[in-house]
């Protein structure tokens, strides 16, 4: 990570939790479903839970929509109070398109990614961060597909907030790196399922934890 001043906890924490606003309904046009899975987790920091993570999954005939919605608030320097929320089509195993919106006390911010002909156009708005270069596909991992199924260690990511590419690297058994924008997330998995995310930080690394 880049030092720890005042202003990281607000890049830390949009590249960490790469989704959902607790306070908003975004539906997807045309895409009827059931839900299929529901996960649960906690957000700690130095011991301390600071937020709640629910990631859901839903499938239509040849679509499958994730859906990750986070909220965090905690006092470092001053608070913060994130709400953030992602949305991850896919169509016949494709992403299709994905949308992420973070409510944050200091703005917000709207990432989307859509496939169109040959490639994924990007629009993404981060907490001092934009991106609009394209991205060749199509690809068929996010970080919100991370929640639901245990990748290989060959396959690549594309983050919804920033709009970019990463491999996915395994590093030992049931456990996966990702590296976006210089912040390395660490999945840990167990019988297939995902029981932690942790971000390294030189201070203190930050766990996303499984609660049921």
């Amino acid at each position: 990570m880049n030092g720890f001043g005042m202003k990281s906890p607000w890049k830390l924490f949009i590249c960490l939790l790469f989704v959902g606003v607790f306070s908003l309904n975004f539906a997807s046009n045309g895409f009827a479903q059931t839900q299929e899975g529901i996960g649960n987790y906690e957000i700690v920091v130095l011991g301390l839970k600071i937020g709640n993570l629910k990631a859901s999954q839903a499938a239509g005939m040849d679509t499958i929509q994730y859906s990750i919605e986070s909220q965090v608030k905690f006092w470092f320097f001053g608070d913060v109070d994130l709400q953030v929320i992602t949305r991850s089509n896919f169509k016949q195993g494709m992403i299709s398109r994905t949308y992420s919106h973070s409510k944050t006390n200091r703005g917000n911010f709207i990432s989307k990614v859509t496939w169109k002909d040959t490639a994924y156009q990007v629009n993404a708005n981060s907490y001092k961060y934009t991106n609009k270069k394209a991205v060749s596909g199509p690809l068929s991992w996010c970080s919100s597909k991370l929640f639901f199924q245990e990748p290989t260690g060959e396959e690549i990511f594309i983050s919804e907030v920033y709009g970019v590419t990463a491999p996915i690297r395994k590093t030992g058994p049931g456990e996966y790196t990702v590296s976006v924008e210089g912040n390395t997330n660490r999945y840990y998995y167990q019988q297939g399922n995902l029981v932690k995310i942790v971000v390294e930080n030189p201070i203190k690394n930050y766990q996303v934890r499984r609660v049921n």
